[in-house]
């Protein structure tokens, strides 16, 4: 796994705990139910995040496309 990819997952996970935190904040109920509400949704939103900068990075040409990088 290259350099870049590594920190776009630490990105897209530092992005999904600060929107469900944020939403937490600004839900201002904090019982358990909301909590794996919006856990999950936090885990959706962060999972999109990182297709869609994968995506944009990629045609940019700053990560190799899934075809080049399989080869050795």
């Amino acid at each position: 796994m290259s350099r870049a990819l590594m920190s776009l997952k630490a990105g897209a996970a530092t992005f999904t705990v600060l929107w469900t935190a944020w939403m937490m904040w600004w839900s201002g109920s904090y019982s358990s139910a909301n909590l794996v509400i919006l856990a999950l949704l936090g885990t959706l939103v962060g999972y999109l995040w990182y297709r869609a900068m994968r995506w944009q990075f990629e045609r940019m040409g700053m990560l190799p496309h899934k075809d080049e990088g399989t080869q050795q």
